[in-house]
């Protein structure tokens, strides 16, 4: 019987491609061309997500950790406003929000990413500037979104608390945040030049406000490192058809013709926005040359009473990723004493007593597989041991690796983005002359 799941190595992750039929084995020659082309990139040091995990220098473990505790220790902030966009947001966003019920510090995180007149006035006047502490992320350090609300953080703070007040996580040499930085004496990190925002959540980026809330920078680290390891051992014994990365990668390309929209479904609502940071990954990486795949973001057991019709009898044109936990803390068990006295008997309820919400939630995901299978509808199923700091690291890094390789084996350059770029331009030149209604073909 083939094998059809495997774990990645040491790490808490587990891929099960079961329901993604495969009519061909991979080529070990070509994938071993494919890995060699991605190292060749890696080692050129324009490329430096894959070593991140474990290098000081990429990571800034250090000085980022030393810095939040710095912070932390004055006792003074009991809210973070934390600035970003695309890359510099989503990898905080979805990592904060999803180990919340980790966080030991009690520091309270508003995002702002959009730069809507309405969502800023909404968050800052319900915040105390004495103490905030505000954090500013672009790597460029001129993204006009970051930096215009940079502005307008500035002069809430007041000159008084910048020093103090104002952390900046950018270029390590160049950019107007950088020299901003420079010029006014700030607290700064930074984000080395080989780290493309979408793959930078093992940099300050990531690492600062989860060190700020109080998690286990460590054990997040350690499960990036350890599906790096995995990595390293499948290419070193050119076990690839082994590999189920590289058999995803491969499968997803074969099938882009017919099905080139994914769903990434996560039966967890601490998972949601890895959702969103998945999409800004797979789209903005693979997105080129009339080539790329469509994903969009669904969460388990919710978007069942939406999305799941369209999944299994609207157009096949998709393939599912659900993303599923093994253990959680506590499963929360139903109760059945509210109806043990009740004549009626509620046969819903009924049904529901002795089971748990986490057992429900398996259950859910279990049956919309079947569902889907039965309709001949492909999928794949990730499952992570836990909620917890190592299994982010571990999934965040499956996610890059993914796509890294997948880029490679399409023959796409999955770490530029030129249309986003273009788009910058663009913004740019309406701006410098008169912004609203500047533009021309």
């Amino acid at each position: 019987m083939a094998i059809t799941a495997s774990r990645l190595g040491h790490s808490p992750i587990t891929l099960d491609w079961t329901h993604l039929p495969r009519k061909y084995d991979l080529d070990l020659t070509s994938m071993t061309e494919v890995w060699g082309k991605l190292k060749a990139r890696l080692s050129s040091h324009d490329v430096g997500f894959f070593d991140s995990p474990h290098t000081d220098e990429l990571n800034q473990v250090k000085p980022t950790c030393e810095l939040a505790t710095l912070l932390l220790e004055k006792k003074i902030f009991t809210d973070c406003l934390f600035l970003g966009i695309g890359g510099s947001a989503l990898g905080p966003i979805s990592l904060i929000e999803g180990l919340k019920d980790r966080s030991r510090s009690g520091i309270r995180f508003h995002f702002l990413e959009n730069p809507d007149p309405v969502d800023w006035k909404y968050k800052t006047q319900s915040l105390r500037k004495e103490s905030t502490l505000v954090c500013v992320v672009t790597k460029s350090g001129a993204t006009v979104e970051t930096m215009a609300q940079t502005a307008l953080a500035l002069e809430w703070l007041g000159r008084s608390l910048w020093k103090t007040h104002f952390v900046a996580i950018t270029d390590p040499k160049k950019g107007d945040l950088r020299e901003l930085a420079q010029q006014e004496g700030l607290m700064a990190l930074s984000i080395h030049p080989s780290l493309g925002g979408r793959y930078s959540v093992f940099s300050p980026v990531g690492l600062f406000p989860a060190a700020l809330a109080g998690l286990d920078i460590s054990s997040f680290l350690l499960g990036a490192a350890q599906v790096r390891d995995y990595f390293e051992k499948t290419a070193e014994k050119s076990g690839f058809e082994k590999n189920p990365v590289f058999i995803l990668a491969h499968e997803l390309i074969r099938y882009f013709p017919a099905r080139s929209v994914h769903v990434c479904m996560p039966y967890a609502t601490r998972l949601k926005s890895v959702g969103s940071w998945f999409t800004q990954l797979w789209a903005e990486s693979l997105g080129k040359n009339g080539k790329g795949f469509t994903p969009l973001s669904a969460l388990g057991a919710v978007d069942q009473h939406s999305i799941l019709q369209l999944l299994r009898d609207g157009p096949d044109d998709k393939v599912t990723f659900f993303i599923t936990v093994d253990r959680v803390d506590d499963e929360v068990k139903i109760p059945k004493s509210i109806i043990s006295q009740d004549r009626r008997g509620y046969p819903t309820l009924k049904l529901l007593e002795g089971h748990t919400l986490h057992e429900l939630l398996r259950v859910e995901y279990q049956a919309i597989s079947l569902v889907l299978t039965k309709q001949n509808r492909p999928h794949i199923s990730i499952g992570i041991d836990q909620l917890d700091e190592r299994s982010f690291g571990a999934l965040y890094f499956m996610f890059c690796t993914l796509t890294a390789i997948t880029g490679v084996m399409w023959e796409v350059d999955p770490f530029d983005q030129p249309g986003v770029e273009e788009g910058k331009v663009y913004i740019h030149q309406a701006l410098s002359q008169g912004g609203e209604g500047s533009f021309s073909n």
